[in-house]
């Protein structure tokens, strides 16, 4: 995979806070800001490799309804 594009990105963040949104046995507060402050911390991350890594890690997330 190739790096993923702006779009993909803020598309990432979009469904990660709807899937807090849907979560029942979580603190969806702490979820949320947990979400927001990865994003912050990396936003200045340039390498391919390691915006590809984090965004994986996003999107597994999603798939596995669960945090890795």
């Amino acid at each position: 995979m190739t790096k993923p594009t702006v779009k993909e990105i803020i598309s990432l963040y979009r469904d990660l806070i709807r899937y807090s949104r849907t979560l029942k046995f979580t603190d969806k507060d702490y979820f949320l800001f947990r979400i927001k402050d990865e994003f912050r911390k990396n936003q200045n991350v340039e390498k391919p490799e390691a915006v590809e890594f984090c965004y994986k890690k996003g999107r597994a997330l999603l798939k596995n309804q669960r945090v890795i």
